[in-house]
């Protein structure tokens, strides 16, 4: 096979993938056609996009399975931030390698990302260019009346994150150190960075307990205060409620964690916590929506001040 064949290399290493999940998302052509068919249930469906490109979301160094599968849990993220049921995805690939072994482990890692959260790839794209670009499109289904936007948060509404936050930003240094061999710890920042957990599970199940929710992929700072604007109010969360690691400055403005950040009515609360104990699941309550626009850090009950709000993707 020729390595500039594009149609035989789509064909031997990404024409199936995931393929086996292809009745329970309703698809009925995948790949291999000028479009996908799929049936569309009863429930609404919602699409996202999401760009990865090399030295601006993901070292060029890391390998090629590493870049597939985190391009697509980046993008996945979105979907269960809107209350939504992942149900599949379409890859658009630049690379700068036509090498069949780099395309065969770039498809490795869709593999295993259909493989875990069992979802398929219905099609998509593949070009040559200067440097390795990956744009995901995502499909979820949910019904409208159950989407959580950014804009149903109301005044005194508890604010809650999914997990512990910085953990990526480590995992970026750790991969960009070069370290030979990584001990435990770092491993396991690294793989967060790599593998961010996509929150099918949660998400889908706040429905009717969240008034709003967001992925954090860009800080929680700046994704926190989308929901603030587009709600038309204010925040105060306090730091020493916030679980973190590293630096907090970076655990605050970062991102890259793809927690979830949501916002709950008081008188919902109970339902949460019984949610939580059914998932086993840990949830983090860190602040209260506020009238008062901005978003007030407290430390010690002391209000303190950052700068820098979140990752800016045009600068």
């Amino acid at each position: 096979m020729k390595e500039s064949d594009e149609f035989l290399v789509l064909q031997k290493y990404f024409k199936n993938l995931g393929s086996q999940y292809n009745d329970s998302s309703g698809i009925i052509v995948g790949p291999g056609d000028d479009s996908a068919l799929f049936l569309a249930n009863k429930s609404d469906l919602i699409f996202s996009t999401d760009v990865s490109n090399a030295d601006i979301h993901f070292p060029k160094t890391l390998a090629p399975n590493e870049i597939a599968y985190r391009a697509c849990c980046v993008a996945a993220s979105d979907i269960p931030a809107c209350g939504g049921t992942l149900k599949w995805l379409s890859i658009g690939l630049v690379t700068p390698s036509k090498e069949l072994v780099w395309l065969k482990d770039f498809a490795r890692g869709l593999k295993l990302f259909t493989k875990t959260y069992q979802v398929p790839i219905i099609g998509g794209d593949l070009v040559k260019g200067r440097e390795c670009s990956v744009s995901v499109g995502v499909c979820g289904e949910v019904n409208h009346k159950d989407f959580i936007s950014r804009n149903g948060a109301k005044v005194g509404d508890s604010i809650y994150v999914s997990g512990v936050l910085g953990i990526a930003k480590l995992g970026l240094k750790a991969i960009q150190a070069k370290k030979k061999n990584l001990n435990i710890e770092e491993k396991k920042h690294a793989k967060k960075f790599l593998q961010p957990k996509v929150h099918t599970l949660l998400g889908k199940n706040l429905r009717n307990i969240a008034s709003s929710c967001i992925d954090i992929s860009d800080g929680l700072l700046g994704d926190l205060g989308h929901i603030c604007q587009q709600s038309n109010l204010g925040a105060e969360i306090n730091i020493d409620l916030i679980p973190y690691k590293g630096p907090f400055k970076d655990a605050l403005t970062w991102g890259d964690d793809y927690e979830l950040c949501f916002t709950v009515p008081k008188n919902k609360e109970p339902k949460l916590s019984q949610l939580c104990k059914k998932l086993k699941f840990k949830k983090f309550k860190i602040g209260e929506m506020t009238s008062r626009k901005g978003i007030k850090i407290y430390q010690d009950k002391k209000e303190i001040f950052i700068r820098d709000k979140s990752y800016n993707h045009l600068t």
